[in-house]
């Protein structure tokens, strides 16, 4: 019988990201035959969120390694690490992990470190992960990565000296049982949203930063709503562009046209009574949103970015990343106009994105790192 493993999960903050919800469905899972505990490294001036809740009652209080003074961080960690005899430590975008690994790794030798990367942002070392993991100066002392896609692990083959054999690919999923076809499903929604049942609902699931393009998603929202007058739409998220939406809405007189929703838990419902999905980002990993709305049934339209063609069947249309203006605005028209006039299908979930087999990939990485 395989020993019950001690392991932490270190991360930057617990923020409204698909990164947090994939690693917390992943250690819940986990959580029933072994010891989790969670370590937030950088607090800085983000809020707390639902995830800090959601972690905190799961998992247990956590190390806020950011309230303790610099000097003192390292030693603290590493005691931390010798009281509960962690066996390794699961980092995901944590700057301060990777400036200390090299150390950790020659003082706790017996401690393995795996690390999880999700996506190549547009500038380096300061939230590109990837390039932080791989470089000469870390790559060495990170016992194993894993990565959301094989387009990224052969970006890090490409571009750096690193080990093959220590990256692995795992698709993200989600939970299978949660996002089906249900017909019927969310009728009370489209009474919420006052649709009538000619109306034609575009979803727009994320957050509302420079990453997810929703100004540009409104831009697009707006050319559908004068093609055809049944388009509605909605926008469920948050974040720091939520006053430029509220704002381009106004402006642009979308009021009773386009809904926002607060981040809400009743997204498999909402995805039961959406046409469409749509995200225009600039840059991504592979969105859950994604896989959510294909296993509905929901057809989508997205940017093709980052590892969002290796996840997507045939109910998805992508459209190559532009510098958001008028020729790139009428390719998403197009797409969107012709997936409407298909309609949606039964739904699917390809085995490598269900929430059960990502959890097993991941126990048995962790097991036979520590054997």
């Amino acid at each position: 019988m395989h020993k019950a493993l001690k392991l932490v999960y270190a991360t930057c903050f617990l923020d409204v990201s698909g990164v947090t919800k994939i690693n917390f469905d992943i250690l819940s899972g986990l959580a029933v035959n072994w010891e989790i505990h969670v370590c937030v490294t950088q607090r800085d001036d983000q809020p707390p969120t639902i995830w800090d809740k959601r972690f905190k009652e799961v998992f247990g209080e956590p190390l806020d390694l950011w309230r303790i003074p610099a000097r003192e961080r390292y030693c603290s960690f590493v005691s931390f690490l010798v009281r509960y005899q962690i066996d390794l430590v699961y980092i995901t975008h944590s700057l301060w992990l990777y400036e200390h690994v090299a150390r950790l790794k020659r003082d706790l030798p017996g401690v393995r470190f795996i690390d999880s990367l999700h996506v190549l942002e547009p500038y380096c070392f300061r939230g590109g992960y990837p390039d932080i993991s791989a470089n000469r100066f870390v790559h060495p002392y990170i016992d194993m990565s894993i990565l959301i896609s094989h387009d990224l692990r052969q970006y890090l083959i490409r571009n750096y000296p690193v080990n093959p054999e220590k990256l692995v690919v795992v698709h993200n999923g989600i939970d299978s049982g949660g996002f089906k076809r249900q017909i019927g499903a969310g009728h009370g929604l489209r009474t919420e949203l006052e649709l009538s049942p000619t109306d034609k609902l575009i979803g727009f699931i994320g957050r509302f930063a420079v990453q997810k393009r929703p100004l540009f998603f409104l831009e697009i929202a707006r050319d559908l709503c004068k093609y055809d007058p049944h388009v509605r739409l909605y926008m469920v998220g948050s974040g720091p562009l939520s006053g430029k939406i509220r704002r381009f809405i106004a402006r642009n007189d979308l009021n009773g046209k386009i809904h926002l929703l607060e981040n809400r838990d009743d997204i498999p419902s909402l995805l039961n009574v959406t046409e469409l999905l749509l995200l225009p980002s600039a840059y991504e990993g592979a969105p859950l949103t994604i896989l959510e709305a294909l296993s509905v049934g929901v057809p989508v339209v997205a940017s093709d970015v980052g590892a969002v063609r290796e996840y997507v069947n045939d109910m998805c249309r992508l459209v190559p990343l532009g510098r958001g203006g008028a020729k790139e605005r009428e390719k998403y028209v197009i797409s969107v106009r012709e997936c409407l006039a298909v309609g949606g299908g039964a739904g699917f979930l390809a085995p490598e994105h269900k929430l059960d087999e990502v959890i097993a990939r991941y126990h048995r990485i962790f097991e036979g790192a520590v054997v």
